[in-house]
């Protein structure tokens, strides 16, 4: 294939030939602690609702790249926002930055902990943001799709440092130039918003959100940086500085765009999650499963569908109750304790989208929206328990796990319509 040919004066080939190799791997198998920083600056009016930031600090060899990048962009936050503090700012809730070791291996650090604070993650944490590697480019967005709104917003404030515009105009310009029909170019945007990308492996958010149920983001920039280095001896400071990101100036925009995310989180009186957009999304991934059912098979798609269209009804009743009420102040005349019980509602939103038995043959995955592929490494299967069963024709289980998707998306629709209800009230 084209794209396997690399750039050696000779033709390449794919077997089967003559050659034979013989190939000796030697691996080492001693233990060695993991450690794991966490930061904590408390929080004055919330200090037990968490914003929660991290990157890895462990690489294959030297990981200039892969994860350095990430992490000195995650310290000069955490230095900013010191200053900041030193200053007389102090944010309403709790921020963590965490800082996780034995990524490479497995996403050891990240995992251990998240399982190990597992219940009371559930019941403080906002939100988990992640990077990872970072250079020059565009900016990545992936996550929760209740948050994809809110990404954009933060998107549209932060300037890029080759263009001057904003970063969500250089995507959008992209993505634009790339759309070759009007369905694709249609399919760019949930009403004003560019689609953020759902997350599959590969990053120390797996654990929080496909385990924990938190709602999570990933951001990072990149795409214009050549590449070839990844988990190698190249991926080196001589490499960065002469084609990752050769100024620091997408380091800057990271810390930039990361930062923001985590001050306008950490002091919003009402937390931005927004509903539309994520049901919007649930109806194109329905779309992709019908795709799937090319013949007559017995499936029947009447529950989940049934569950989305009221999914959407409750997502757009409540942005609309919500643009309404800060239009005319009356969210703002609420006591703390009322706004303290909404947001609970909406942070809390995401474990609803779990189920407790898990996904068939790997019960640790117990999100029903989002999770690696069985078959796929880091890629992201959507809907998973239906998609992948609907794949290997396999309708027995597809329709056992449409059932506990729809039991899934009934109970996130219940907690939408209750936190409309605190809204109105």
């Amino acid at each position: 294939p084209a794209a396997w040919r690399g750039a050696l004066p000779l033709t390449y080939h794919l077997g089967p030939g003559p050659a034979t190799v013989h190939l000796q791997v030697a691996s080492q198998w001693d233990q060695a602690p993991a450690r794991d920083i966490i930061a904590r600056l408390p929080g004055t009016d919330a200090p037990d609702e968490w914003i929660i930031r991290g990157n890895h600090h462990d690489a294959w060899v030297c990981g200039a790249e892969d994860p350095i990048s990430g992490t000195v962009t995650l310290l000069e936050e955490a230095r900013a926002l010191s200053e900041l503090v030193r200053a007389g700012w102090h944010p309403k809730r709790t921020i963590l930055f965490t800082v996780w070791d034995g990524e490479e291996p497995g996403l050891l650090g990240s995992t251990e902990w998240a399982e190990e604070h597992e219940k009371e993650l559930q019941q403080h944490a906002i939100v988990y943001i992640n990077s990872d590697g970072n250079g020059k480019g565009y900016l990545n967005m992936e996550g929760s799709h209740s948050l994809e709104h809110f990404v954009n917003q933060v998107a549209k404030s932060i300037t890029d440092p080759e263009t001057g515009e904003s970063v969500w105009i250089k995507v959008n310009t992209r993505d634009r130039n790339r759309a070759k029909t009007p369905m694709a170019m249609a399919d760019l945007y949930d009403g004003n918003d560019l689609h953020i990308g759902a997350l599959g492996s590969g990053s120390d958010y797996s654990a929080f959100l496909q385990h924990d149920g938190l709602p999570t983001l990933a951001l990072s920039y990149g795409g214009e940086g050549g590449g070839g280095v990844y988990h190698s001896i190249y991926d080196d400071f001589y490499w960065y500085t002469h084609f990752g990101d050769t100024t620091f100036v997408y380091g800057r925009a990271l810390a930039q765009t990361m930062g923001t995310t985590v001050m306008r989180l950490a002091d919003a009186d009402v937390l931005p999650f927004y509903f539309t957009d994520f049901a919007d999304t649930i109806t194109r991934y329905e779309g992709q499963l019908k795709d799937l059912v090319k013949s007559p098979s017995g499936f029947d798609f009447t529950p989940l569908s049934q569950a989305v269209a009221s999914l959407t009804t409750a997502a757009h009743d409540y942005d609309t109750a919500m643009a309404a009420a800060s239009h005319n102040g009356s969210l703002f005349k609420k006591t703390p304790e009322e706004l303290t019980a909404l947001n609970t509602l909406l942070y809390q939103s995401e474990q609803k989208l779990t189920t407790e038995a898990g996904l068939p043959s790997r019960p640790w995955y117990k999100h029903t929206i989002y999770a690696p592929g069985y078959y796929t490494g880091y890629g992201v299967k959507t809907l998973p328990g239906v998609r992948e069963a609907l794949e290997r024709q396999d309708y027995k289980t597809a329709t056992a796990q449409e059932a506990a998707l729809v039991k899934a998306l009934e109970a996130y629709t219940a907690q939408i319509k209750a936190a409309t209800a605190r809204i109105v009230e």
